[in-house]
């Protein structure tokens, strides 16, 4: 009833959204792309047509979970921007929702880039940059749109509410909004002039009127020359920085690849608007994940206490195979963070994951040398060693070939994997107290392998031609646990369906 409810605010059409009944229309057809292609996921949020990427707003509205993500629904790749949008009860079972944002206005014409998401006075509030060129420039603002159901989007009708970047900048996109006591505040991810990364702060008492108050963090050379996707919180009383950035350059087997998602800690300080004792170089910017595939990692709060993640499962620069289908990339599944009392963060799946098991398929120790199949696309294997004093592996093979491996090195306090190719290999420091632990996660094209309690992850695309076989390697014997899981990301028919009945004629009048 609750969602009949919301959708009757649609049949209220103003003259705005009458401009929008194109894209409902296009909602309403979509359903034939989620089920069909070879390499689609079943409880990951994957494009449903089109291009995604970097999710742009991660909140809890109206007893619902919403992400929101950059869609291009055209064709699989980067285009016009929109704001794709999927709404979950439990942060595994999720339905597509038309897209909230489109690039449609003056200063946001050529698209609708990242940003994030707030609740203010029973509204859900969306800031995130225009996106427009002319006479060869790009040019950049910071605009709201709010909602009182969470489906329906009004831009704030005197946006821009940034017209234009602080002096001495270039790059200016993917504000981060949140609120400490009276204050709202806003930092921005930009690059210099001398092509460095930085974060422009600004400061507001409504919200609505910004004043910009410094460059609060910045590069001295080494980390990047722009940066973006910008994530600030609170965590066991210290301050955690998110960034994601381009152009930072490989130190040995650190930062391998193209752009990199980190974070540092510290502190700030409301009063002064500064970080304390903040240096954001090499040496303190750690990864947060080890995999090829992982970017643009947005956090929320939830009503548990806890701190939940989520990021683009895919990397710019990379190959798509899945675009020849029509629709390219997907997001990871929500993770839970913690930040030890080292200040390292530890990232693992949330609890909700186990409500996608459906069945046992494999429950046994093997030795090194033994295999068994996967017995299904979409599956999750825990695996267990009695100690962690020798090595392990785990190979995973299609075609005949072996294509994804696993290692952890013991003498070494290092695991690593590989997916073959020039760039397969990639490598962490870890050394596991007890027993030796993994979690993994596959869903037709991706993997994601959590060590330990969170310590390391990798996230990772992957293609198997046909069912994969795993093979044990090492020293170790692996007792190995292996769930079918279910799909948990679709359309919803009572949604698609009441649309399609309350829109068709007026799609046709307009």
């Amino acid at each position: 009833m609750e969602v009949l409810y919301l959708l009757t605010l649609i049949i209220v059409v103003s003259a705005e959204l009458v401009q929008d009944l194109a894209h409902v229309e296009a909602f309403i057809k979509e359903k034939r792309y989620v089920l069909k292609k070879k390499f689609r996921p079943l409880y990951h949020i994957s494009s449903p047509v089109g291009w995604l990427n970097s999710p742009s707003g991660f909140t809890y509205f109206r007893h619902r979970f919403h992400v929101f993500y950059q869609y291009h629904p055209y064709n699989g790749a980067w285009g016009s921007i929109q704001w794709g949008q999927a709404i979950s009860e439990n942060l595994v079972d999720w339905v597509h929702y038309p897209p909230a944002l489109l690039p449609k206005d003056h200063y946001d014409k050529h698209g609708c880039l990242a940003g994030s998401a707030t609740i203010h006075n029973n509204y859900l509030t969306l800031f995130y940059t225009g996106h427009v060129l002319a006479y060869n420039k790009t040019i950049h603002t910071q605009n709201i749109a709010i909602s009182s159901d969470g489906l329906i989007f009004q831009k704030y009708i005197y946006n821009p509410v940034v017209r234009q970047a602080p002096p001495g900048v270039n790059e200016f996109r993917n504000p981060k909004i949140w609120r400490f006591r009276a204050h709202w505040y806003m930092l921005v991810g930009t690059s210099s002039e001398n092509h460095e990364g930085q974060l422009a702060l600004y400061t507001s008492p409504d919200m609505f009127h910004w004043k910009f108050n410094s460059t609060v963090a910045q590069s001295y050379g080494d980390i990047g020359h722009t940066w973006e996707n910008p994530d600030f919180f609170e965590l066991e009383n210290q301050h955690v920085l998110i960034l994601s950035v381009q152009g930072i350059q490989g130190d040995s087997y650190r930062f391998k690849n193209l752009y990199q998602t980190g974070y540092v800690v510290g502190n700030f300080n409301y009063q002064t608007l500064s970080f304390e004792n903040l240096e954001v170089s090499l040496d303190t910017f750690a990864e947060l994940d080890f995999g090829h595939d992982f970017y643009a990692a947005q956090t929320m709060n939830a009503l548990d206490g806890r701190r939940l993640l989520i990021a683009w499962l895919g990397m710019w620069d990379s190959e798509f195979v899945e675009a020849r289908d029509g629709w390219a990339s997907l997001l990871t599944i929500v993770r839970e963070l913690r930040l030890t009392s080292h200040g390292r963060l530890l990232m693992t799946p949330v609890r909700e994951m186990e409500e996608l098991r459906t069945e046992i398929l494999e429950n046994a120790w093997y030795s090194p040398g033994e295999t068994f199949h996967a017995g299904a696309k979409a599956f999750e294997l825990v695996v267990n060693a009695s100690c962690s004093f020798y090595d392990a592996a785990l190979i995973f093979e299609w075609s005949g070939e072996r294509q994804y491996s696993i290692y952890y090195v013991s003498d070494r306090g290092r695991v690593s994997v590989d997916r073959g190719g020039a760039d397969g290999v990639r490598h962490a420091d870890w050394a596991p107290a007890g027993q030796l632990k993994w979690r993994i996660f596959i869903d037709a094209s991706s993997i994601e392998v959590f060590c330990g309690d969170g310590e390391v992850v990798f996230s990772s695309r992957i293609y198997p031609k046909k069912g994969i076989r795993i093979r044990v390697g090492g020293e170790m014997q692996l007792h190995v646990t292996q769930y079918k899981l279910r799909r948990s990301v679709n359309y919803d028919e009572k949604l698609r369906q009441y649309l399609k009945n309350n829109f068709a004629n007026k799609i046709k009048l307009y």
